[in-house]
């Protein structure tokens, strides 16, 4: 089979379950097997339990020192300080409601890199690309969560007066961000975690993915698409294009990092929304229901942009 048509059929054998998820938890909810009072408590039970567990195994799977490229991490830091520029001026002066901004920030910048981005990788360059795509996510993690709290606090988010204090405070506790911590630490002193108890945060990962979908689509209004629409699109185009061309030029021309791993940060940084952007959001009271569309149509788009991505990474690295 064509090398092309093969990565194409990949994504879409990726978002086809993920979409698949999102309209049962939309029809339980249609059908009040999900009722509108335990959407909140789902988010709750995702975030702090899902999603934080799955961080941390996916990175203590890999020895950090093996794997390890500091050219790598030069080019994630430097393209993600030059696109969160570019997204914060772009969405500031938006005459929009502050959730609002909070959630167009944020879904320009979070990247889906494991739910979508390993299997991708995987595909196109193998598994030791996948564990170093699982480095990346190690290091960018952190600094996602950071500047997600940050927009969805001091950009968007509650309308009431800050208080810097409590969000230190949110910054220090957030699941997240401990488990990646605790991951990298883990990963790169070697310390081994008794098999029993790897297998039970395996299983507490597994919660991750579909409860996480189940909530967007419990929560998810159709009418919301069309109605974000002016804002969608510039979003998606921000995260699909924008991003992994930054990070393209940074690792080809100024680090020089090599052709695979220069492909790896541009395909990752050219990944959708991430699920765990609409439960941040649900937590820190931003306009959830333009991240859910944003997460709907960001992942639609990315089937077509990120074959064209894989194809101009094949051409100009031969």
């Amino acid at each position: 089979m064509n090398f092309y048509l093969k990565t194409f059929l990949e994504v879409i054998s990726v978002t086809i379950p993920i979409f698949s998820i999102i309209a049962i938890g939309y029809l339980f909810r249609r059908k009040e097997i999900i009722k509108e009072t335990a959407v909140p408590a789902l988010n709750k039970i995702a975030y702090y339990l899902g999603l934080t567990t799955l961080v941390f195994v996916s990175i203590v799977k890999y020895d950090l020192k093996e794997i390890f490229n500091i050219g790598i991490v030069k080019t994630l830091y430097l393209t993600f300080a030059i696109f969160i520029v570019v997204v914060f001026f772009s969405v500031y002066f938006l005459k929009i409601s502050k959730k609002t901004k909070g959630a167009v920030a944020i879904s320009s910048f979070r990247c889906n890199m494991a739910f979508i981005g390993i299997p991708i990788i995987v595909s196109a360059f193998g598994d030791v690309a996948a564990a170093k795509a699982a480095i990346i996510i190690g290091f960018m993690t952190p600094v996602n969560i950071i500047f997600a709290i940050i927009f969805l606090k001091v950009l968007g988010g509650e309308e009431k007066k800050k208080n810097y204090g409590r969000l230190l405070l949110d910054f220090i506790k957030d699941p997240l961000l401990i488990a990646s911590i605790l991951g990298i630490l883990i990963s790169y002193f070697r310390i081994v975690i008794p098999k029993p108890v790897m297998d039970l945060l395996n299983i507490l990962a597994g919660l991750a993915i579909p409860l996480a979908l189940l909530t967007i689509g419990a929560s998810f209004n159709f009418s919301h698409v069309k109605k974000n629409l002016k804002l969608l699109i510039p979003a998606s185009v921000l995260k699909l294009i924008i991003e992994p061309a930054i990070a393209f030029f940074i690792g080809r021309y100024l680090f020089n990092i090599g052709a695979v791993d220069t492909s790896i940060t541009v395909i990752l940084f050219a990944m959708p929304l991430a699920v765990a952007a609409y439960i941040m959001g649900k937590e820190y009271d931003s306009d959830s229901d333009f991240i859910s569309s944003s997460l709907i149509l960001s992942t639609v788009s990315s089937a077509f942009t990120l074959t064209l991505w894989l194809f101009f990474m094949k051409i100009i690295f031969k």
